[in-house]
């Protein structure tokens, strides 16, 4: 029986593989089966070098295992780039496999500098480098008559070296042409070789007009293409939502899961993105439901937008549950629920999930700033808001923007301290946008500043003589100190110019379908069962005490004018409809291009109290939970 071997003289678990294997056997030994990093490749280099396996046949296949390197920024040191370009000079540097991994490897403008001294090239040695070139341009969002020269000149030497027939050669060129926003010669390949495409080439052509704003023309090529895949669908679908058709995107979305289109990560997340913009939780609910049933896993920008888009229809505690249970979260989830619990009011909570963040050792962004002063804004959390703001750049190295002011001014405004507002915008290092003085007119309208809110009112006009906002709030101040002649002046003075009034409207979601309504509006198929039972609603709401405020009518009329006035705004349409298609027990949401009004706010809160429903309100600043006579922003908006 022999004798066990000491400790010391037993050897590591040790790699063997015969010299002769094939390389792509070895690294598949080495490398992790999911995407290697740069250190992985150097690892498994280190490895196959003390193993005597390093041989010039091998490292070309180091070299198409490395990812990508990330474009170089100005001052940016170019070492990531030396290991590539040795691992090619001591490989077989005449082999074009090796040529063209070292043009996908490399960020321009590297590629093109080499390009013209590589010694075997082959058609796919134009694919990578076109592939380069769209890469730089993508990421600096470049493009123009200069970018389009450039891919003229690689379509040039493709053409001359009779690469310019070759598949993936005009696929590549396809995509650059349309990433440059260069559309005509984008079509000009496409049409050259009606033969010589596949479903690749029309998704490249279909992506170059989505990228230059023309969905309408997508579309059409779309609907002639004789092949589609998910990556067709998703871009019609991003398309739409890039020009703010959102509920046409909504309808492509639909119709590709009906047709049994298997949906893809892009296609989910815009989608996520055009209900969250509507604010529309039926739409949103079937995104996330067809996302289950695909068995689709919640990856961080599923998650990222699954928690944006139930915090904007209205579903914090969703938009809660969603974000606590993803298994990987990054900063953009992050700012999806904290930016969500403010818009909610629910600043405290927005304050501990950011301490939290923190704790987490990540890094905020200025998108985080915004939603954490967004937060103590709502909430009245003055002293906090004032701390994180000196925070921002003082410890994080964030300088603040015009919305980091913006939530400042409001903060301070809402709070009283107007003249402080008016001192910060005054000391800003940037120079302030309308929307500051807009805001600070807003909060002299709130505490009945007449004379400050007249100067800042006039001030806003001439800065933007065509914003009707403007006019609209200085005829507020006026109104409300019922200085009726000046609400005149400024009412002609808008007329005068060409301005007038935004129209405020509603939208419910209800049986699938979106209603929106108008002030007064009767175009609507059941408003005669609407006003009947906005008609009914009001006699409770008067039997239990309450009294219109016609404050805000900004005409000189008599108060039962007023009342009527008020009585046929949008939200309260969409409110009496919501009795009649919603179920008891479930709440009615809404969605309102304005801020609502203070007296349809208190007639909501009236409703929720009387009736006993909830009300789901995100007017144009934020979101009202009404229930039981008592609203989420407690009174303070």
């Amino acid at each position: 029986m022999p004798l066990e071997q000491p400790a010391s003289a037993r050897r590591a678990p040790t790699f063997h593989a015969h010299p002769e294997a094939d390389a792509r056997q070895l690294l598949g030994a080495l490398l992790p089966r999911r995407a290697a990093t740069a250190r992985h490749v150097q690892q498994a280099h280190a490895r196959l070098a003390v193993l005597g396996l390093a041989t010039a046949r091998v490292l070309p296949h180091l070299l198409a295992a490395l990812p990508r390197i990330p474009p170089l920024h100005d001052g940016a040191s170019s070492s990531s780039s030396s290991y590539p370009l040795s691992l090619f000079r001591v490989s077989n540097s005449s082999s074009a496999f090796a040529s063209n991994h070292l043009l996908r490897v490399l960020p321009h403008p590297l590629p093109l500098r080499l390009f013209p001294g590589l010694r075997r090239r082959n058609p796919h040695s134009f694919t990578f480098l076109l592939s380069s070139l769209s890469t730089h341009l993508d990421a600096d969002r470049a493009g123009g008559p200069a970018s389009s020269s450039l891919g003229s000149h690689v379509h040039a030497l493709a053409v001359k070296a009779g690469a310019a027939g070759d598949l993936y050669v005009r696929n590549a060129l396809t995509h650059f042409y349309g990433v440059c926003g260069d559309v005509g010669a984008m079509r000009r390949v496409f049409d050259e070789l009606p033969r010589m495409r596949d479903v690749v080439t029309w998704n490249a052509v279909l992506a170059g007009y989505v990228r230059a704003g023309m969905a309408r023309v997508a579309r059409a090529l779309f609907d002639e293409m004789p092949v589609r895949d998910e990556v067709s669908w998703s871009t019609v679908v991003g398309g739409y939502v890039k020009e703010g058709e959102l509920d046409v995107a909504l309808a492509v979305f639909r119709d590709m899961v009906e047709k049994g289109v298997r949906v893809n990560e892009a296609a989910v997340v815009t989608a996520l993105s055009a209900a969250a913009q509507l604010g529309l939780l039926e739409h949103g609910r079937f995104v996330h439901q067809v996302v289950h049933q695909e068995g689709m896993p919640i990856s961080v920008n599923v998650g990222a937008a699954m928690v944006d888009m139930y915090a904007k229809c209205g579903c914090v505690a969703l938009a809660r549950e969603v974000f606590d249970g993803m298994p990987r979260r990054d900063v953009f989830a992050w700012n999806a629920m904290i930016c969500g619990l403010a818009a909610h009011g629910l600043g405290q909570d927005a304050v501990e999930l950011f301490e939290l963040f923190l704790g987490e050792g990540l890094s905020p962004t200025n998108i985080t700033f915004v939603g954490v002063l967004n937060a103590c804004s709502r909430f009245g959390l003055v002293a906090e808001g004032r701390r994180y703001f000196e925070l921002m750049a003082e410890k994080y190295c964030v300088e603040p923007e015009m919305e980091h002011y913006g939530c400042m001014v409001d903060l301070l405004g809402r709070a009283g301290l107007v003249q402080e507002a008016i001192e910060l915008i005054e000391g800003m290092p940037i120079a302030p946008d309308p929307v500051l003085w807009g805001t600070v007119l807003s909060a002299c309208k709130k505490h009945g500043l007449v004379d400050l809110g007249v100067k800042v009112g006039n001030k806003l006009i001439e800065l933007e003589p065509a914003h009707d906002g403007n006019y609209v709030l200085l005829a507020s101040i006026y109104a409300k100190a019922k200085k009726w002649d000046e609400v005149r002046e400024v009412r002609k003075l808008m007329s005068s110019r060409g301005t007038s009034k935004s129209a405020g409207w509603s939208l419910m979601e209800a049986q699938g379908n979106v209603h929106k309504f108008l002030v007064g509006d009767m175009d609507h198929k059941d408003s005669v069962q609407i006003y009947n039972m906005l008609d009914m609603i009001n006699r409770r709401l008067a039997d239990a005490g309450y009294v219109p405020d016609v404050s805000s009518v900004l005409h000189d009329i008599g108060d039962e004018e007023k009342v009527h006035a008020i009585k046929v705004h949008s939200e309260r349409l969409a409110i009496a409809y919501g009795f009649i298609v919603t179920e008891v027990g479930n709440p009615i949401r809404i969605v309102k291009n304005l801020q609502v009004c203070g007296d349809c706010h208190e007639f909501s809160k009236m409703v929720t109290k009387v009736f006993n429903r909830e009300i789901i309100v995100r007017d144009g600043s934020r979101f009202h939970h009404m229930k039981e006579g008592k609203c989420s922003c407690l009174d303070y908006w």
